[in-house]
């Protein structure tokens, strides 16, 4: 740990929305995202880390409260978990947040702990007719609609009906959440009024999610954005063909240069205004997204597959550069963080720092992702109705009760899970699955702490 610092005025959290980390250039590879390669040479890149759930909703927990999915067991936040911001606002610094994503809104509890936040569901044409900060009653029918296009659903009446939300006025998208260039220009100006504070800015980049429309620049199969987002609403997202799976690749793949380059405008300005020194820059994904690897399209709430919860891990503190290979987890980034600030985490943070694996130290520590049947009319999960996942040394095991499987992989032979070893490997199984089982017993156990 040698080349960290360890004291930062500044602490910036970038997430993205349904970015992989196979796409990520210094981690899976290619050409797409320059602009983070080039934070990543004076960074750690962990290139095995993974997310604690399939979505939004199932991963944020661990990243700002360093707790499972299934302790909150719902789309709010868990009032009695204590956040990162709440940490840090309590340790002198100014906390600020700016997001797009329904999902993580003030009006669901993700404001906790921020002096400032602005999730724009107020602003913005299409998220605004889905939540406002006014519009509690009949909220969960507007956010079902959203919801469903979120979560990956087939075009069904309703997502249809979001859809013909999302329209062309005047030759200009309107999307229902803020895109990348917009989302910099408001974090800069924040920024140029706060130079002098010690601050704490988490922002979060909607632009990889689907429907796939990045600006013309970033097009290659279609002249307009107009031609590329009529593409999406017409193809069946359950049916795909080998041609139209390419092309949403494709434009999946603008979506993601996009972003980088928003990315690399954003730290431009960092440097140019002298901030990257003393600061402590982490980026990383709620998710990533599934090309039928498995079947499936999408981030749908069951799919706990390597290519939705394999996510990019970088943290930039003016370090030399090295990349970490084991298995990490996104519950124990806000301990870290706070080990790197010297504060000591609260007793209801779950994750561990990841200081010890930075400084070479073997820690072998399951990693648990979770999800489960979603209630999205009253805002919640049947989490008697599970999907979960536990990683363990070299094998990774999948429970799914929502479709009665089970299935075994070690992903260091075989990361893309092609070969279904739970009926060769019995015992390894049974170890996974006791794993499991004593796991969800300490979540229950520390469900019952933070209510007495």
């Amino acid at each position: 740990m040698s080349g960290i610092v360890n004291r930062f005025r500044r602490v910036i959290l970038i997430t993205v929305d349904c970015l992989r980390a196979d796409h990520i250039g210094c981690i899976g590879g290619g050409n797409l995202t320059p602009n983070i390669d080039r934070l990543a040479r004076d960074s750690i890149v962990f290139t095995r880390a993974f997310a604690n759930g399939p979505g939004t909703n199932q991963s944020f927990p661990a990243i700002l409260t360093s707790t499972y999915f299934l302790i909150h067991g719902g789309l709010r936040l868990n009032p009695r978990c204590t956040t990162l911001a709440e940490v840090l606002r309590d340790h002198g610094f100014k906390t600020v947040a700016f997001h797009s994503n329904p999902f993580l809104s003030e009006i669901l509890g993700w404001n906790k702990g921020f002096d400032e936040f602005y999730d724009f569901m107020d602003t913005l044409k299409g998220a605004s007719a889905f939540i406002t900060r006014q519009q509690q009653a009949g909220l969960t029918g507007k956010l079902t609609r959203f919801a469903a296009s979120l979560l990956g659903a087939s075009r069904s009446s309703k997502v249809q009906s979001f859809l013909k939300k999302v329209y062309f006025k005047f030759s200009k998208l309107e999307i229902p959440y803020l895109e990348g260039k917009e989302l910099n220009k408001h974090v800069t100006n924040w920024v140029e009024r706060n130079l002098d504070e010690r601050f704490f800015l988490w922002m979060h980049y909607m632009d990889p999610h689907d429907p796939y429309v990045p600006p013309e620049e970033y097009l290659s199969d279609f002249s307009s954005r107009k031609e590329a987002f009529d593409f999406n609403l017409s193809v069946d997202k359950d049916n795909l063909s080998e041609e139209e799976l390419s092309t949403l690749k494709r434009l999946y793949e603008g979506e993601v240069k996009y972003t980088d380059a928003c990315i690399g405008q954003f730290l431009d300005y960092l440097e140019e205004k002298k901030l990257l020194e003393e600061s402590l820059i982490i980026i990383t994904a709620d998710h990533g997204h599934a090309f039928m690897e498995h079947g499936r399209f999408a981030h749908a709430y069951d799919i706990l597959y390597n290519e939705v919860i394999h996510v990019p891990l970088i943290i930039s503190g003016k370090s030399e550069n090295y990349k970490i290979a084991s298995n990490v987890q996104l519950l124990d980034l806000s301990p870290t963080i706070l080990d790197l600030l010297k504060i000591k985490k609260p007793s209801s943070f779950m994750g561990e720092s990841l200081l010890p694996v930075i400084e070479g130290i073997e820690r072998k520590t399951p990693i648990f992702s979770e999800s489960a049947e979603p209630d999205l009319i009253n805002l919640k999960y049947n989490i008697n109705k599970k999907a979960v996942s536990c990683i363990f040394g070299s094998y990774k095991i999948i429970i799914n009760e929502l479709r009665n499987s089970i299935e075994l992989y070690n992903i260091d032979q075989d990361f893309d899970e092609k070969d279904n070893l739970i009926d060769c490997e019995e015992k390894r199984a049974k170890k996974l699955k006791l794993l499991l089982q004593k796991h969800l017993i300490r979540e229950k156990a520390f469900k019952m702490k933070i209510y007495l």
